[in-house]
């Protein structure tokens, strides 16, 4: 994978995003593990909404791992504050605003983060049985 930094310019929803780079070429980047809500689903908007206040016009480290089949980066976004890295493919499942993606539910670090959303009925985890991405894609 790349590391590269940039500013974020636009959201285009809860786990994607776009970073304008020092040259002024714009990738967009979907956040690696994660899976949130549709716009047009329950807590859609709500996702999107807590990526634009955690990242927009901000100054974003994104880790690379690969291009997804849309051409897009797939990767991890880290915000420097301090000196502090915050991870915020991470903060959005831990405040209940993205699922783990199916395919990886086996990375226990971000399965206790949903856990934890779970727990304490946060964000999309406040619905009784909310519907995941992957079957509202499926049935849309």
């Amino acid at each position: 994978g790349n590391e590269y930094q940039g500013k974020v310019v636009r959201i285009v929803d809860g786990d994607t995003l776009d970073v304008r780079l020092d040259d002024g070429v714009t990738k967009r980047v979907r956040l690696r593990y994660i899976d949130a809500p549709e716009v047009k689903q329950l807590f859609g908007k709500e996702a999107a909404q807590f990526l634009e206040d955690n990242t927009l016009g901000k100054i974003v480290t994104v880790n690379v791992e690969y291009k997804g089949k849309y051409k897009r980066d797939i990767g991890d976004i880290f915000i420097y504050d301090k000196g502090i890295a915050i991870y915020i493919n991470a903060k959005l499942i831990k405040s209940g605003n993205a699922w783990v993606y199916k395919n990886y539910r086996s990375n226990n670090y971000l399965i206790n983060l949903e856990n934890h959303a779970r727990k304490h009925k946060l964000g999309l985890w406040s619905q009784e049985h909310p519907k995941e991405p992957w079957e509202f894609r499926k049935n849309n």
